[in-house]
């Protein structure tokens, strides 16, 4: 059996993904590779780290269904999902940041008639009138 050690091994696995015929998906599974182990090595994860790790994303995956999924609510816990919308949206200076569906996000709105007070009922306190107008980066109304 051949033996490796970290460098080896890491180098070894990116080249198993050589032959990968999309050229994207040859890069982002080569650079999940190297991260993954580079996670591995910087941590000192053990079997038991590993174990646990392995048991958590098996009992989200169970969680799953057809209406429910929970990988995309740990990628919104973990950050991954606001990241992926900054990184697809960099050039975007001067427009209001753009942002995703959390992990409270709980259906539609309700919609209610033009003046509506939507604040809860039981708050106090000094009301707040605010008008806005929604644009594109050229000042023209979406």
């Amino acid at each position: 059996m051949t033996q490796f050690n970290e460098t080896e091994l890491t180098e070894a696995v990116v080249r198993s993904f050589d032959q990968t015929p999309d050229t994207r998906a040859k890069f982002l599974l080569q650079e999940l590779v190297k991260s993954l182990h580079d996670y591995v090595s910087k941590t000192g994860l053990t079997f038991e780290e590993w174990e646990y790790a392995i048991d958590f994303l098996t009992r989200t995956g169970q969680k799953c269904t057809d209406t429910r999924q929970e990988f995309i609510l740990l990628s919104d816990v973990l950050g991954v999902s606001m990241l992926v919308d900054a990184v697809n949206h960099r050039d975007r200076e001067g427009a209001t940041e753009t942002t995703v569906l959390g992990p409270f996000y709980v259906g539609e709105h309700k919609v209610t008639a033009h003046g509506t007070d939507i604040s809860p009922h039981n708050l106090t306190g000094e009301k707040m009138f605010v008008q806005s107008r929604v644009t594109d980066l050229e000042g023209k109304p979406l």
